[in-house]
């Protein structure tokens, strides 16, 4: 598959800055209206950027001033654990002036999220990371893994405060935790790779909804497709549940694992 500028983009920090080095924090507070605020922060290696005018709260700023709907509040840059960090901090009009923001420049911000007001009294939010890879893509595997590889145990970490109590909040990947209107998800940088992975959120009062589970497509190295739930996932095998059945499946059999929403297939 050739790649796409983004995932490209992805690639090239992942090459240059090596493993276990590039980190993001994301803070998202959300409205009921779908308005808020976010604060994005980025951490690379100091002795590589430490003169890189590319890599300045100056240049993030500009690339949110840009954005229709987006207001910056302020920007910093600071150092910590041997890292440089650049800050942002900015108000937003919607989730859609949030999806304005081009992941070739700030790569953390990966994906989409949705925030549905489902008219009885509960919400919906979903945040995907990565895309999902195109069918005729003739991307190799091996491609893949090395890029996983190369990021090794980073996390991206991602803490978001909503307008209303959580009910459930559940990921394929990754650790989550709420505490009252709050969700802290941290995801492996792996997981986004050649694939997608997401958090959903049902927000409201308890009983008004049941949370679906999350569902994902396998796709095997042999060509093959499984459909169901990832309950699992270790460097050695994926257990996945499937009509109330649990199938075990070794890693190195898997290509990528995806998020799907109910009805696409």
């Amino acid at each position: 598959m050739m790649l796409k500028y983004k995932q490209l983009i992805l690639f090239i920090i992942f090459l240059i800055f090596g493993s276990g080095c590039f980190e993001y924090e994301e803070e998202l507070t959300l409205k009921k209206d779908g308005s808020g605020s976010i604060m994005m922060a980025y951490g690379l290696p100091l002795e590589m950027v430490q003169n890189d005018e590319s890599f300045t709260s100056k240049k993030i700023r500009n690339d949110l001033t840009d954005i229709e709907g987006i207001t910056v509040i302020s920007t910093k840059e600071f150092e910590k654990n041997n890292l440089k960090w650049v800050q942002a901090s900015a108000k937003f009009n919607s989730l859609e002036s949030l999806s304005k923001i081009k992941s070739d420049k700030l790569p953390g911000f990966a994906g989409e999220m949705n925030f549905t007001n489902n008219g009885d009294g509960t919400f919906t939010f979903t945040k995907i990371l990565g895309e999902k890879p195109k069918t005729n893509s003739t991307q190799k595997p091996q491609d893949l893994d090395m890029m996983k590889k190369m990021v090794g145990d980073v996390n991206w970490e991602y803490d978001i405060s909503f307008p209303i109590n959580i009910v459930s909040a559940n990921s394929g990947q990754g650790d989550v935790k709420t505490i009252g209107k709050n969700v802290k998800w941290s995801v492996s940088l792996a997981n986004i790779i050649g694939g997608q992975t997401s958090l959903n959120v049902i927000l409201g009062k308890q009983g008004k909804m049941v949370s679906l589970p999350v569902l994902h497509s396998i796709q095997l190295r042999n060509g093959s497709t499984i459909h169901g739930e990832v309950i699992s996932l270790t460097k050695i095998s994926c257990i996945v549940m499937v009509k109330n059945k649990r199938e075990r499946i070794d890693r190195k059999d898997i290509q990528s694992i995806n998020f799907f929403k109910l009805g696409e297939l």
